[in-house]
């Protein structure tokens, strides 16, 4: 569980570090992948609060992907 919320913290750092030097959409990846790791952490524990603001940045997180997503698909058409 230690290594598992190391990985977490580590690519949440990152996913900041990114985006302070906007650089997108790796920010946006990195930093879903992040609090979803910390999200299933706060599972693991049960720890409400950390699961609740973890599962709230990992839902804004995957919205953004989406909102990338959609956007790239209108440039090809």
């Amino acid at each position: 569980m230690i290594l598992f919320k190391w990985i977490g913290t580590i690519l949440c750092l990152i996913g900041i570090g990114l985006t302070s030097v906007n650089i997108y959409p790796a920010n946006i990846f990195l930093s879903l992948i992040g609090s979803f790791i910390w999200t299933m952490a706060g599972i693991y524990q049960r720890d409400m609060p950390l699961i609740l603001v973890e599962a709230a940045a990992v839902a804004m997180y995957f919205f953004g992907v989406v909102l990338y997503i959609a956007n790239e698909l209108t440039k090809w058409f």
